[in-house]
């Protein structure tokens, strides 16, 4: 027994700082000496829908789960919505998806296949079709995610990869005048995991594995988790914000629109909308839909904000915000700006996020207009502008060259990860080489940057407009027309929607021109600042002038904001180790938010770092409670337990983050550290630690993506989090 609990204080000590987190996969519960439940499982299930997690009660036919057209008799305004919906075209009649899933198919296999059918094509799975050649003429390939499939789950896991239970059980047929049976409808078609975030978050999140044709665990998307961790979820432990009210994925994604054919579910003439608009711009534009492209346009504009937030002199000069910033003729000047996630509830951009293609332009202007220097607009054109920052996640293979095109079975490790969580904030760096020849004449000068989105990367689009002219693919186009009696148009031009803009002027006279910029000082410098925690260490001390300023600026008698920056300044000290400050600090925001769950985390980040671990495992404790959801959270207070010594309450700190994210690997080790350190039965060890070792992140991944960097100078470039960009000279 203190053979185990030594050897979990040693190995824990050694866990104190988290990596990425993980998705999740079938988790069991077996019991322990201390009658703490555990989930140590990692087998993938049996059933005949592996490697998917879909599980099925009783028998249901793919004809019957493709069936929409009653629904659509007493739901035409649903219907209607759905059918312009990406769920609508999730399956092979998806030109992007056929793309990779035949592709899949070919390298992997058919029955590997199943990965992508618990989500995409619930009508061919349950039929064993995916075994199959899946035709252009087989109505089942262009099902999609129908009203039997979200209507029809009982149960939900949070594995991801289709991680839910579909009810085969028949539906009641509502009578006019039948108050009983319409009752008996709404009962069958609300099931309890209907309008919950857990149950759309069962497809989307998702994981690679051996069983998709990867050699090791790999994280995909993961809209949930990223949500569960976020203060919509009621998560408040990451920082002191603004006050957020709590959402869910309906009500961004399902928002009241009006019903105008008679649909049943109508209330004062309006229904949720069943569009579950997105960034779905380039499927809207393909089959021709100008509502359901205004709808995703309306959800990514304004989604994140952008600012050019600080300017920094070559002698280190820093004006805070940047308008204003003096400019010299010949010399550099480096422009700071920040894109910040201002109301999305998972990551920004979210969705398969490899092939997402949000980027920043800017752009700079002398005072008569000619553009002087500029980065990242070729990208709109070429998607080969080595100047342009892209908000994505770089995927790459074994050698560290990056993949575009969804060939998921090759992913061995994301070479860095641009996207921004919930409220938090991205910042680029830009260099403006002032030009020789700049007099008075040219000042100011006006700054531009603007945050553009398109669906997918022009690499896929390309590869799937190619498809589409391959017999096979034209066949499915074809059929598309045939069953919906829409025109589909795989080649059509993407759609750029700008999400958000800003401007700024710079030099001698800027001061006589209003910026277009409708946030508040404080809060753009505050803003500037959550980017530079994210810098490197010797980096992070950046953000201090930001906050200072942003203290000055900030409004007299205004708690909260008081509150949010000396936060950050806490989290400042943090990061560089700097604890007796930040422990001050972080006594000062109480002043201002007494017993706010961010300050409680904090203390225990700081004091874990000096390895006062029974310290910062009350104060984890502390925060936790207040944030159910957070499996980053109960992670880090799993392994302040155990560094502790306290082997029990590790364990059951671990298993309640399991329950949220059951492929958490630092959650998986301190499990089976603790279970160990409690002396329990050898073969329930065991188990745990196979669950560890199956679900741990890669060993070569550090190799792969430092060989990303040493071959491609732009992947050397984006792997540092706050990097610069040169500004081309026109």
């Amino acid at each position: 027994m203190r053979a185990g609990l030594a050897a979990l204080l040693v190995t824990l000590i050694a866990l104190a700082h988290f990596g990425p987190r993980a998705p999740t996969s079938t988790s069991t519960s077996t019991s322990t000496s201390t009658s703490t439940s555990t989930s140590t499982s990692t087998s993938t299930s049996t059933s005949t829908f592996t490697p998917s997690q879909l599980r099925l009660t009783g028998r249901i036919t793919g004809e019957t789960l493709t069936e929409t057209e009653s629904c659509a008799g007493c739901h035409p305004d649903a219907a209607a919505q759905w059918q312009s919906s990406a769920h609508a075209f999730a399956s092979f009649n998806n030109p992007v998806y056929r793309l990779g899933v035949d592709r899949f198919r070919t390298t992997v296999g058919r029955d590997a296949s199943r990965f992508c059918g618990g989500c995409h094509d619930v009508a061919l799975l349950v039929d064993g079709a995916m075994a199959g050649d899946v035709k252009p003429d087989d109505p089942r390939g262009h099902g999609g995610v129908t009203c039997r499939v979200c209507h029809g789950i009982e149960s939900e896991r949070p594995d991801g990869n289709g991680s839910y239970t579909l009810s085969s059980s028949p539906v009641p047929v509502p009578r006019d005048g039948d108050d009983e049976s319409l009752r008996a409808h709404k009962a069958r078609m609300a099931l309890p995991p209907l309008r919950t975030a857990a149950m759309c978050g069962s497809c989307h999140r998702s994981f690679l594995s051996q069983e998709t044709g990867n050699t090791a665990h790999l994280a995909g998307q993961d809209e949930l988790g990223a949500w569960q961790r976020s203060a919509y979820a009621g998560s408040v432990s990451s920082r002191i914000d603004e006050t957020i009210s709590p959402s869910g994925c309906r009500d961004c994604h399902m928002p009241l629109e009006e019903a105008s054919r008679g649909d049943a579910a109508a209330k004062a003439g309006k229904i949720h909308s069943h569009r579950f608009a997105g960034g779905q711009t380039w499927l809207a534009s393909m089959h021709g839909d100008g509502a359901q492209l205004e709808a995703e346009r309306a959800m990514l504009q304004g989604a994140a904000s952008i600012d050019i937030a600080a300017a920094v002199g070559p002698d280190g000069t820093r004006t805070l915000p940047a308008d204003g910033a003096p400019v010299k003729a010949g010399e550099p000047l480096l422009l700071d700006v920040v894109v910040r996630n201002e109301r999305v509830g998972h990551r920004f951009p979210g969705g398969v996020v490899d092939a997402q293609d949000t980027w920043i332009e800017v752009e700079v202007h002398d005072a008569r207009g000619r553009r002087l220097a500029q980065s990242g607009l070729a990208h709109e054109r070429t998607a080969n502008d080595t100047t342009a920052h892209v908000l994505r996640v770089l995927q790459v293979d074994e050698t560290g060259t990056p993949l575009l095109l969804r060939e998921t079975d090759r992913f061995r490790s994301p070479a860095y990860n641009h996207t921004v969580a919930p409220r938090d904030a991205e910042l680029v760096r830009y260099r403006f080489d002032v030009p020789r020849g700049v007099d008075a004449r040219a000042l100011p000068m006006r700054v531009t940057a603007r945050l553009r989105h398109r669906s997918r990367n022009l690499a896929l689009a390309k590869a799937a407009c190619l498809e589409s002219k391959t017999g096979r693919g034209a066949a499915f186009t074809r059929e598309v027309t045939v069953l919906t009696g829409a025109r589909l148009d795989p080649c059509a031009e993407e759609p750029v929607t700008e999400v958000a803009t800003t401007e700024t002027w710079i030099g001698d006279g800027a001061n006589a021109v209003a910026c277009a910029n409708a946030l508040p000082p404080w809060r753009r410098l505050y803003g500037h600042a959550l980017g530079l925690l994210h810098a490197l260490q010797e980096n992070v001390d950046e953000a201090r002038p930001s906050l200072e300023k942003a203290r000055v600026l900030a409004p007299p008698g205004d708690e909260r904001t008081s509150a949010m920056l000396v936060g950050a300044m806490a989290e400042v000290a943090i990061r560089e180790g700097r604890t007796e400050e930040a422990l001050g600090l972080l006594d000062e925001a109480d002043t201002f938010a007494p017993g706010h769950p961010a300050i409680a985390r904090a203390r225990g980040r700081a004091l874990g770092n000096v390895w006062r671990w029974a310290d910062a495992a009350n104060a984890l404790e502390q925060a936790a409670s207040a944030s159910p959801l957070d499996d980053a959270l109960w992670g880090q207070l799993a392994t302040a337990r155990g560094a502790a010594g306290e082997a029990a309450a590790a364990l059951a700190a671990a298993v309640h983050g399991l329950r949220l994210a059951p492929r958490d690997a630092d959650a998986l080790r301190v499990q089976a550290l603790a279970l160990e350190g409690l002396d329990v039965d050898r073969d329930e060890i065991a188990r745990a630690r196979e669950a560890f070792e199956r679900w741990r992140p890669p060993d070569d991944a550090p190799a792969i993506k430092s060989a990303c960097g040493a071959r491609f100078p732009a992947c050397s470039v984006e792997r540092v989090p706050v990097h610069v960009h040169p500004l081309m000279p026109d």
